[in-house]
């Protein structure tokens, strides 16, 4: 996990269906997202250990993009304009963008320094999460354990950990962490419509990676307005 200036930050929030959905766009993605969505695993991605088979089974080279392609819908979205992060955003038109499963929050970013990863936290309570992350493209495939190798630091805990308060080892996953979960402050929100018109503006010409992250989010089912629990606290930045 990469930090800012001491400190690395995973804002993570609760997740619940929410108003308004978004029906399908209508696919512009191109031929490699279409074949990562294509992509059959017997288990859906609510647990890191998923999302490591997941991304395993995906077809190199595996992007944050193809990733989100294929997953389960509809997707819950929450994004936020905060820099205090690992996967900090890059103004309101690339946010950071949480899809939040039932038992698992995954955050991916469209474009900036934290483009190339996928952050995730897998509730182990209401307001507390394993933590893990991954950086892609992968070079080959990720063992069980990395993501929660990849945010150890130097000092007996993770990166994580240096923010997010009450880190304690997780009791039968070797190497995994559980800490203290954030969500994002209200003022830092940007709401679905916002990112629907973002994804309306890539063109079928426009073969960047931030509008390949917002037709993987757009074109493969509904996305609807995700939800966050005020049990969790608030980062304050």
């Amino acid at each position: 996990m990469r930090t800012v200036g001491a400190f690395s930050v995973l804002l993570i929030a609760c997740s619940g269906p929410g108003p308004n959905p978004l029906p399908d766009a209508g696919s512009h993605a191109s031929e490699a997202l279409k074949a990562c969505a294509a992509v059959q695993v017997p288990e859906r991605v609510t647990t890191i250990a998923a999302a490591v088979t997941r991304l395993n089974a995906l077809p190199a080279p595996v992007t944050p993009a193809c990733f989100v392609a294929g997953l389960q819908r509809p997707l819950d979205l929450v994004a936020s304009t905060s820099v205090l992060s690992a996967q900090p955003a890059v103004g309101r038109q690339s946010p950071r963008i949480f899809v939040l499963a039932p038992a698992l929050a995954i955050s991916v970013v469209p474009s900036g320094d934290g483009a190339t990863l996928v952050e995730f936290a897998q509730w182990m309570t209401p307001t507390r999460t394993l933590k893990g992350e991954v950086q892609l493209p992968l070079s080959a495939p990720l063992t069980e354990d990395a993501p929660y190798t990849r945010v150890h630091s130097n000092f007996g805990v993770t990166s994580c950990g240096l923010c997010h308060r009450n880190e304690a080892p997780h009791p039968t996953i070797d190497g995994g962490f559980i800490s203290d979960a954030f969500r994002p402050e209200p003022n830092t929100l940007v709401p679905l419509t916002e990112l629907s018109a973002m994804h309306a503006a890539c063109t079928e010409d426009d073969v960047s990676e931030r509008c390949a992250l917002f037709h993987a989010l757009f074109d493969f089912g509904v996305v609807r307005q995700g939800a966050f629990s005020n049990e969790v606290d608030l980062f304050v930045q």
